[in-house]
């Protein structure tokens, strides 16, 4: 195929294809393009960066990621066995609240068909997982360690599979 160009015009198998139907269709093409930029206020004057879906978030995560391993490595290595906490109470009042208040916002939201219900359902789900895990890892050998790993098993982990079902289904309707 050999095209040349002479001033403004092209010569050549191009030439004529662009003479005919393919430039009408690439102008149609480009035309319709732009009015797609125009209507969604794109073409304001302002250049915008190009991004990929996961963008600046998915590089934060992967960071996050890549800092935490090495971490979770050096906390086996260097905490002691056991620790006594000064604000015990405050801890496990802490997180049971904060269960209860994403478990009861998840209903509300749930009763009221608003979409961020899938939100609170998974900030549930994901709490009820740190409560079982901390119940279980901080009980002391014997009933304690029984009744934990029984509330875990029963309680906490079934209802956080319910949370996080709940939230997919959410995810199914939108």
């Amino acid at each position: 195929m050999t095209t040349t160009v002479i001033g403004n015009r092209l010569t050549g198998d191009l030439g004529r294809a662009m003479d005919g139907q393919l430039g009408d269709a690439i102008d149609d093409r480009v035309a319709d393009a732009l009015e797609d930029y125009i209507a969604e206020g794109r073409l304001d004057g302002r250049v915008r960066a190009r991004r990929s879906p996961g963008g600046i978030a998915a590089i934060v995560a992967a960071g996050v990621a890549a800092v935490l391993l090495p971490w979770c490595l050096i906390l086996a290595a260097t905490l002691p066995s056991t620790y006594e906490a000064g604000n015990w109470k405050l801890t496990w009042i802490g997180l049971d609240c904060a269960t209860a208040v994403a478990a009861g916002l998840t209903a509300y939201l749930l009763h009221k068909g608003n979409k961020h219900a899938v939100l609170s359902a998974m900030a549930a789900g994901t709490l009820l997982i740190a409560d079982a895990w901390f119940d279980v890892s901080t009980a002391g050998a014997g009933f304690d360690r029984t009744l934990s790993l029984t509330e875990a098993l029963v309680l906490e982990l079934p209802l956080a599979v319910c949370a996080f079902v709940v939230a997919a289904r959410e995810l199914g309707r939108r």
